[in-house]
């Protein structure tokens, strides 16, 4: 009992470590974003994150929950109405409503957007094309697409 107190003070340590304190850009607390994919459907999107967890933190995220892992992922993400469709300790998909604007005639934009971290590398897909861009932190401008 006394090592499981230990580990919900060490967790709680932990989860309150600022992402500015970490020295990799593309770290954010105890996980290191490897990569991100962003797949549009219409409005909606499936986001798609690989990822590390340090290892000592896996075992007590396994052994508490993954609560605070989840809050953590959705940070990084940085979407509103999203649902999380899978969520492990190297990869996360959520499902984000209403991502883009519908202009109508399947017609759509896709905002700007900043994500918590500098990803390493970064792929979005519509069905017209595939973009990559690597070490971003944001989307500019935004970009328009047909379904």
């Amino acid at each position: 009992m006394k090592y499981v107190a230990v580990g919900v003070v060490l967790m709680l340590v932990l989860a309150l470590i600022t992402p500015s304190m970490a020295a990799d850009e593309g770290r954010y607390s105890y996980i290191t974003v490897q990569d991100i994919t962003i797949r549009l459907e219409k409005a909606d999107a499936v986001v798609s994150m690989n990822y590390t967890v340090d290892n000592s933190i896996g075992f007590l995220v396994l052994l508490l929950g993954k609560s605070d892992l989840e809050q953590k992922v959705l940070n990084i993400l940085n979407f509103d109405s999203v649902s999380v469709q899978y969520l492990g300790l190297d990869h996360a998909e959520i499902r984000v409503n209403g991502v883009s604007n519908d202009y109508g005639d399947g017609t759509y934009w896709f905002p700007e957007h900043s994500f918590g971290v500098v990803v390493p590398s970064l792929t979005i897909i519509t069905p017209q094309s595939v973009r990559q861009y690597e070490n971003i932190s944001e989307i500019p401008g935004g970009f328009g697409y047909f379904a």
